[in-house]
């Protein structure tokens, strides 16, 4: 097998490995970004529900298998250049200074609280929320958010006007006492970028590729930036195995998925970033759940949001300028509402973009009729997204298959997953909060939709300063291994209640400032 050595690997294209690659390559490091997806097209295809969604265009190679009420089932996830930004909606919000600290937010300690906690506080990410924001191209109103954390500057451009939709929206809103703002989106609104097309405010935003690259995703933003200083990116390539030695990390065993070559890749710095279930597949693959004292933690308090959607029915168009309406948040019960159980933080209610019929019927949790009625009455919909803490537990966890494997004779990813019972109080508080908003704005009808997907997984090798409890030490380095780094959502203690994107862009720019500052002491090694 071929050998190739380089400074630094950056395993994933998501917000952490990219901002790492970023900061990497700014300091003149030789960095290498594993994908294992490809480029996406930005062609027809970005915006047709059906190749993107229904038919899975970006169908990764390495699937995992979940616990459903009904049973267990497999996931394909979407891999792409860019990670999860190339299809999320967009939105960027900041971590409250009290998400730091749970003695900050529960009158009684909920489980797990010691282990809650963040080594640092919020004032420790501020400047990196800041500088993530602008290289990002993050648009909103800074002191709209009424629970807004401080900020050392504004957002360097506004969010167009609310449409029809979101008016109808934040305005029932507003009339029952409640403070909607607009909603902090990394889309290229106006034209801030001269170098890319602006919105033109479509429908096929959130779960879709922007084929004129309007919105924001990293693909567009962070990496040309890093590629430009030198960072090179390779696509279309897995990584299998991590080879460890001596208390380090040496290389990274990868899958050509164009020739389905094998080799190995050598480094100085390791820094994993495929997602929080991917990346505790790698480590545990790798055999590091054999380190001690942490490996025994890899893989376990996994975290996604306990996230349902509100739909109201109305009687007349929500939307009928077909315009893009992901527009407004609430934050007005992030903390809780005095007096009414549960005590203690809720979570934020989101402005959600009504799906394309397609999508509506392949998704309806009963095909018929309610698949049939909802794809039919998707210009009558209007949805507001909730979306309630999900506390940390060591029995929600990624496991090794110990039979199946996928198509690259990997062993498939297991996922266990139950929600705390406060988790669901949090939640139904805020989906009757959601159903208010929706009656008082003319909704006849208010249904209520789990949402069952990992696409805000946190947790699964968490950072603290007890190595006995946590697998990554507060710079997010591995304890037991003095070079290698894990900086996506994997990192994160506990999960608050806003998307964690921005979160983990801000920490991937602190971490990748702390690599430079150290490299000589991280890069030395007793072997070539």
């Amino acid at each position: 097998m071929q050998s190739s050595h380089w400074d630094a690997i950056v395993i994933g294209t998501g917000f952490g490995g990219s901002s790492v690659a970023l900061q990497l390559a700014r300091a003149g490091i030789r960095v290498l970004v594993l994908e294992a997806g490809p480029w996406v097209d930005r062609d027809d295809s970005a915006w047709d529900p059906i190749a993107i969604q229904v038919d899975q265009k970006y169908k990764g190679a390495s699937p995992y298998e979940v616990d459903e009420r009904w049973g267990r089932k497999t996931v394909y996830p979407d891999d792409v250049v860019g990670g999860k930004s190339v299809f999320y909606g967009a939105a960027s919000f900041r971590l409250r200074e009290e998400d730091f600290d749970p003695a900050l937010r529960f009158a009684d300690a909920p489980p797990n609280a010691a282990h809650m906690k963040w080594p640092f506080g919020y004032g420790e990410l501020e400047p990196f929320y800041g500088e993530a924001e602008s290289l990002i191209g993050v648009a909103g109103v800074a002191g709209a958010d009424p629970t807004e954390p401080p900020r050392a500057d504004g957002y360097r451009t506004a969010p167009p006007p609310y449409g029809s939709s979101a008016r109808v929206l934040a305005g029932a809103a507003t009339s029952l006492g409640l403070q909607p703002f607009p909603m902090p989106l990394a889309i290229n609104f106006g034209g801030a970028d001269p170098s890319r097309d602006a919105c033109r405010m479509c429908m096929t935003c959130d779960l879709f590729a922007c084929k004129i690259c309007a919105k924001n995703d990293l693909a567009v933003t962070l990496l040309p930036r890093a590629m430009d200083l030198g960072a090179v990116i390779r696509d279309r390539t897995v990584a299998k195995r991590l080879v460890t030695r001596g208390g380090r990390t040496h290389g990274v065993e990868v899958i050509d998925l164009r020739t389905g070559n094998e080799s190995t890749l050598t480094c100085d710095v390791c820094i994993v970033s495929c997602g929080a279930i991917p990346s505790a597949k790698l480590l545990l693959f790798s055999g590091l759940d054999q380190i001690e004292p942490n490996g025994r933690v890899i893989g376990k308090n996994l975290m996604r949001h306990c996230s349902g959607i509100a739909i109201g029915f109305f009687p007349f168009q929500t939307n009928p300028e077909r315009q893009f309406h992901k527009q407004f948040a609430l934050t007005d019960f992030y903390f809780g509402n005095a007096g009414r159980a549960p005590s203690g933080p809720w979570g934020m209610l989101q402005a959600l973009q009504t799906p394309p019929p397609e999508i509506v019927r392949a998704n309806a949790p009963y095909p018929w009729p309610v698949g049939m009625v909802g794809e039919r009455t998707v210009p009558y919909h209007a949805y507001l997204l909730v979306v309630a803490e999900d506390l940390p537990n060591q029995a929600n966890r990624i496991e090794l298959h110990p039979t199946e494997l996928d198509k690259l004779n990997l062993p498939v990813a297991r996922v266990f997953h139950r929600y705390h019972k406060r988790d669901l109080a949090a939640r139904r508080a805020l989906f009757r909060e959601a159903a208010r908003i929706l009656r008082k704005a003319g909704a006849l009808v208010r249904l209520r939709m789990p949402i069952h997907t990992y696409s805000h997984a946190m947790g699964t090798a968490r950072f603290g300063p007890d190595p006995a409890q946590a697998v990554l030490d507060p710079w997010c380095r591995f304890y037991g291994l003095a070079n290698l780094f894990v900086v996506d959502g994997s990192f994160f203690p506990s999960s608050g209640s806003v998307n964690p994107s921005l979160t983990i862009a801000a920490n991937g720019l602190r971490v990748g400032k702390h690599i430079v500052s150290e490299w000589d002491q991280l890069a030395a090694t007793s072997e070539p």
